[in-house]
């Protein structure tokens, strides 16, 4: 088992809600409005909880989400932005989403490697690796098989925190913004082979897959 002891959603994450955001723009380029804070931020609020956890300090009380153009909102919204990674970020989920969950041979000449076993392969082990070395994780949520870019929105981003293995299978707890001040949201990787791998989010989301994301902490004073 790995664990940050001292963190926890309910202490740790931000206390408002991922889909209470307002109708507004995430920001605007050259007067033209990008995005739509309304279909949420979760990986601007994953960093975020991150970077709080990184400067040693608590979120803010409050229950009500940042009003758009208040320094705390553009804070989360740039903190989104750095959690695409882009290009490299947009073009991991993009490729995942087109990728089988299990692995496929084509022809019997070659196999595609499927979400599952990337999953289990590559990814297990750097969350393990970050969460004893102290810090959270955050993951990118692949919850969709999509040739569409425009479903690229529908993925989603949590912060990883503890993990147990448990023979066959691994169960990691997460932050999850759209479950503010939920202790017991859980990922279950059940893992006795790639090809009937299985994962069960305790929140009932469907996840095909998941992934570490490049983080570097900020300062989060403008939270405040």
């Amino acid at each position: 088992m790995g664990n940050l002891n001292d963190f926890l959603p309910s202490v740790n994450g931000l206390h408002y809600s991922n889909d209470t955001w307002p109708n507004e723009p995430d920001l605007k380029i050259a007067g033209i409005p990008i995005g739509n804070a309304a279909k949420g931020l979760c990986g601007g609020m994953a960093f975020a909880v991150a970077d709080l956890f990184a400067a040693g300090r608590l979120p803010p009380p409050s229950t009500e989400n940042p009003p758009a153009g208040s320094g705390a909102f553009k804070f989360i919204v740039k903190r989104l932005i750095d959690s695409f990674n882009m290009p490299t970020g947009v073009a991991e989920y993009f490729e995942w989403m087109n990728l089988p969950t299990h692995n496929d041979e084509i022809l019997r000449l070659t196999t595609v490697v499927g979400t599952a076993q990337r999953t289990i392969d590559g990814q297990l082990p750097k969350v393990r690796r970050m969460i004893d070395h102290g810090h959270p994780c955050p993951l990118g949520l692949v919850t969709v098989a999509s040739h569409n870019p425009m479903d690229l929105g529908r993925n989603h981003q949590v912060l990883a925190y503890k993990y147990k293995d448990d023979g066959h299978s691994t169960t990691v707890w997460v932050y999850d913004c759209d479950s503010p001040d939920d202790d017991d949201v859980t990922i279950t990787v059940q893992a006795s082979s790639p090809s009937k791998a299985k994962f069960v989010d305790s929140t009932g989301v469907t996840v095909r897959g998941f992934f570490v994301v490049p983080y570097a902490p900020a300062n989060p004073s403008p939270l405040f």
